[in-house]
């Protein structure tokens, strides 16, 4: 099809589609450090009522992250429910007094469709350091159902794949020459706040028999359930485990990013918003949150 043809509309859900495609080949590349990885280094492991790892790597003054946990399908509504929610965050992000981090605002400056939207958060850091602020539109889209291999030349790479069963959220920081894609008016940084830049997002997939959280996570199942790991029933629970990734890159507005920020940001910080977050989302599915 001739693109002179197409509809401003088109114009941007093909746009929208290659960024959701590098997203795919971002959370599903292999961080196996006998094949380079891509520079992939594994800052740790998580393990308890949760097992997720963690993963960076810098790269022109950019931190760029990647968390990955195994959690069961039953699981996944109420995670969408918890990212959906941007109005909350502030209510469950975790917030320290040394070194001072702390998140002073999350609020929704305008939603598009169900899950389309456009957040403002603000985070008070350590002095001399500017309060951090970012302005983040999320972007959803799914490929839950399966397809027959493509035709007419198409290959199946170039899609979300044919086995369907995805769901990717991509998130992007906004500035003020962003202000007309979403009909706001994104005002300039106010003076001791810096504006972050941000760009990555969530993928849903069915976590693949390789990955090496799997085998965490069927033990950690069998254990609880006092079962053989090998039997049946946990070939069952391999069917209904879920790969939930998180890949990110980050701009700190920092000269210098020293070793201590990234053990700090990602061990600390991000390990235990990780972990609250996927408690909140444990909490839906119990009943015990609204």
């Amino acid at each position: 099809i001739d693109k002179k043809h197409l509809q401003p509309i088109h114009h941007d859900i093909l746009k929208e589609a290659a960024i959701f495609n590098i997203i795919l080949e971002d959370s599903t590349t292999s961080l196996d450090r006998d094949n380079d990885g891509g520079g992939w280094v594994k800052q740790g492991d998580h393990t308890g009522r949760h097992n997720f790892s963690m993963y960076y790597k810098l790269k022109d003054k950019q931190l760029y992250c990647r968390l990955e946990t195994v959690v069961h399908s039953n699981l996944l509504v109420p995670i969408l429910s918890v990212l959906n929610e941007s109005e909350l965050y502030q209510t469950w992000l975790p917030n320290y007094n040394i070194p001072r981090i702390k998140v002073v605002k999350s609020e929704k400056l305008h939603q598009s469709g169900r899950c389309g939207q456009v957040v403002n958060v603000e985070t008070e850091v350590p002095w001399p350091l500017a309060k951090r602020q970012v302005i983040l539109k999320a972007v959803a889209c799914d490929n839950i159902d399966s397809y027959p291999e493509e035709e007419d030349g198409v290959k199946s790479n170039e899609c979300l794949g044919k086995d369907g069963g995805k769901i990717l959220i991509r998130i992007s920081s906004m500035d003020c020459q962003d202000s007309l894609e979403e009909g706001l008016v994104i005002p300039p940084v106010e003076k001791g706040v810096a504006r972050m830049k941000v760009k990555g997002g969530f993928t849903l997939r069915k976590c693949p028999s390789n990955n090496p959280l799997l085998e965490t996570t069927m033990r950690h199942d069998a254990t609880a359930s006092n079962r053989d790991p090998s039997s049946s029933v946990a070939a069952a629970v391999e069917e209904d485990l879920v790969l939930f990734t998180f890949s990110f890159c980050v701009d700190p507005q920092l000269a210098v990013v020293p070793k201590a920020f990234v053990n700090f940001f990602l061990r600390t910080a991000m390990g235990q918003m990780w972990n609250m977050f996927l408690n909140v989302a444990e909490d839906i599915k119990d009943g015990k949150c609204p």
